[in-house]
């Protein structure tokens, strides 16, 4: 692999980490709750991001190419995923809007549960986000090729989730500078979101079914 092409596969990575998606939405949603829950969201996306990147490097990518309708596949799974949290996340935002409460956790008890469930729940994201889809499944494809030596594999997978990672996190950090506000009105994110989240499902689920189609017919 040419040290151009490595930067280009970089440089591509991190714009697509960058461009906002069910991942940056998810990370402002735990990012309200507390630090520690979104950047464990963060880290979670990035475990995310990894399996991606392994399975590309083991064929994964390959695969799509030669069989396009696994790609509709994931994109109804990934669509009926994202459809689930998307109505829970309204739910407890309209729990607590009718409550009253605070989305931020009570205690320390609360804050470690809050930054395993938000790591759980990053990592799912990812793994059913359209954007990891297709960008794994068809981008990364021009840049790995079989004939590379598993010295080039491990860069890449080490480069790419660093980077990412640094990026994701320091953007769950960056919510902090408007914990005020967004705790105040932590409710609105989770509802606001959810409706993003179903919004992003249905038209996965719809290009599913066309790429189905497409095959069948």
């Amino acid at each position: 692999m040419l040290l151009t092409d490595f930067l280009a596969l970089i440089g591509v990575f991190a714009a697509a980490v960058a461009v906002p998606g069910p991942d940056v939405v998810q990370i402002i949603r735990f990012s309200v709750k507390s630090r520690a829950a979104g950047v464990a969201c963060a880290t979670g996306i990035m475990a995310g991001y990894a399996i991606w990147i392994a399975a590309s490097l083991l064929g994964l990518s390959a695969l799509m190419q030669a069989a396009p309708q696994l790609l509709a596949v994931l994109q109804l799974v990934g669509g009926a995923y994202l459809i689930y949290m998307g109505v829970g996340a309204v739910r407890s935002g309209f729990k607590a809007w009718g409550s009253g409460t605070s989305t931020m956790p009570a205690d320390a008890k609360g804050e470690s549960h809050a930054a395993s469930q938000a790591f759980r729940v990053g990592m799912a994201t990812n793994l059913s986000n359209p954007k990891s889809v297709l960008f794994f499944g068809a981008v990364f494809a021009q840049f790995v090729k079989p004939e590379m030596g598993w010295e080039w594999f491990a860069i890449i997978l080490l480069s790419l989730v660093l980077i990412g990672f640094i990026m994701s996190a320091g953007f769950a950090l960056l919510v902090d500078v408007f914990a005020g506000f967004l705790d105040r009105y932590g409710y609105l994110v989770d509802i606001i979101t959810g409706t993003i989240f179903v919004v992003l499902a249905m038209w996965m689920i719809r290009d599913g079914v066309i790429g189905l189609g497409a095959f069948v017919n």
